[in-house]
C-alpha cells in the first residue's frame, strides 16, 4: 500500500508482517531519500528506477535492508554498531546466537540460505543527533537501542511524526533476540519516545502510520516486558533454575510460531537478554548459569 503523507514524504506499508518486509519512508525533495528498503511488491515497484541520495538504515536486520543491494543510492548509511551484521554473513549468525546455542554448522547455512541473507556494503555512520536536510524536508536520527544495538529512529520535526523501525507497536511486544540487545536500553528508548509526544509515528511493521492513542498504545506495547518478567519470575519460583529450563516455559513467546527450531532460538536468547537485566536489576541471583530469586 502507498500512502502519501505529504507532497514531498510518502509511505511504503506492508500492513501485515511478512518476512523479509518493512514499512519504508520515502522523501522526494531537492535530495531524496529512503528510510529502510524492503518494501513489498508494490513499493518495490514504486521505487524501480529512481535515484536515492540517501538511504538510512534504520538497524541492521535482514528485512530492513533486504533490497539495499539492488537499490541506485548514493549513500547508505546506518549506526556503527549493527553495521557488522549487515555486513558479514557471520557476524550476523553471531548476532543471533548460533555460534553459541547451535553447534551444528551445517544449521548455520541452512538458516541463511532459507532468509536470503546476503551483505549490503554501508558507506558512511548514523549517530545520534545527526540532522538531515533534504531541501524542505528535515530529518533527525533518534538512536534508540534495545531491540538491537544500533537500531535507531527518524523524527520529522516539521511534520511532528517519528519512523519508529522495529519499535513497531506490535500486540506481541518489543522484539530483543540479539546478543547485543538490552532491556535497559529498550526502556530508556521506548520513554524517551513516550516523552517526546509525537503526533503520530509510522512503525516499521504492521499497520504504518498510527495516529489514534499513540501515549496509550506506547506504554502497552512497553508493558508487555514486564508481563513477560512476570513470568520468567515465576517460572523461577516453580523450579525451573537453568537458562534452558526457563526458555522451555516460553515466557516470551508462550506459543512458537513455525519455523519452531528457529524461534525457540529466538525464545533462549530473549530470555537470556531478560535474565541479565534481572539480574543487575538484583531481582535474581545468577549461580554457576542456575538462576534463583533472593532470599
Amino acid at each position: 500500500m502507498i500512502h502519501r503523507l505529504s507532497r514531498r514524504i510518502t509511505v511504503l506499508e506492508l500492513p501485515q508482517f511478512q518476512f523479509p518486509y518493512c514499512n519504508c519512508v520515502w522523501i522526494n525533495d531537492d535530495r531524496t531519500g529512503l528510510i529502510d528498503s524492503s518494501p513489498p511488491d508494490d513499493g518495490k515497484k514504486f521505487l524501480q528506477g529512481r535515484t536515492i541520495d540517501l538511504l538510512l538504515q534504520s538497524h541492521g536486520h535482514l528485512d530492513h535492508c533486504f533490497l539495499t543491494p539492488s537499490l541506485k543510492a548514493s549513500q547508505v548509511l546506518m549506526h556503527p554498531a549493527d553495521q557488522p551484521m549487515a555486513e558479514s554473513a557471520n557476524a550476523y549468525l553471531q548476532e543471533f546466537g548460533f555460534h553459541l546455542l547451535v553447534p551444528d554448522q551445517r544449521m548455520h547455512q541452512l538458516y541463511l540460505d532459507a532468509i536470503h541473507y546476503h551483505p549490503i556494503q554501508v558507506t558512511g555512520p548514523l549517530q545520534e543527533g545527526q540532522v538531515f536536510e533534504f531541501g524542505h524536508i528535515q530529518v533527525q536520527v533518534l538512536h534508540l537501542p534495545g531491540h538491537s544495538a544500533g537500531h535507531c529512529g527518524f523524527f520529522f520535526p516539521e511534520q511532528e511524526f517519528v519512523f519508529t523501525a522495529d519499535l513497531d507497536l506490535s500486540t506481541f511486544g518489543p522484539w530483543y533476540g540479539n546478543l547485543s540487545c538490552s532491556i535497559a536500553d529498550l526502556l530508556a528508548s521506548l520513554e524517551r519516545l513516550i516523552s517526546l509526544k509525537p503526533g503520530f509515528i509510522v512503525s516499521g511493521h504492521g499497520q504504518a502510520i498510527i495516529k489514534e492513542q499513540v501515549p496509550a498504545r506506547l506504554k502497552a506495547y512497553r508493558d508487555t516486558i514486564f508481563q513477560r518478567e512476570k513470568r520468567i519470575l515465576d517460572c523461577i519460583r516453580r523450579g525451573h533454575h537453568t537458562l534452558k529450563e526457563i526458555a522451555r516455559c516460553l515466557p516470551t513467546y508462550q506459543k512458537l510460531p513455525p519455523p519452531q527450531p528457529v524461534f525457540l532460538l529466538y525464545e533462549y536468547i530473549m530470555d537470556m537478554v531478560h535474565l541479565n537485566y534481572l539480574v543487575d536489576q538484583k531481582q535474581v541471583i545468577c549461580d554457576d548459569q542456575h538462576y534463583y530469586l533472593p532470599a
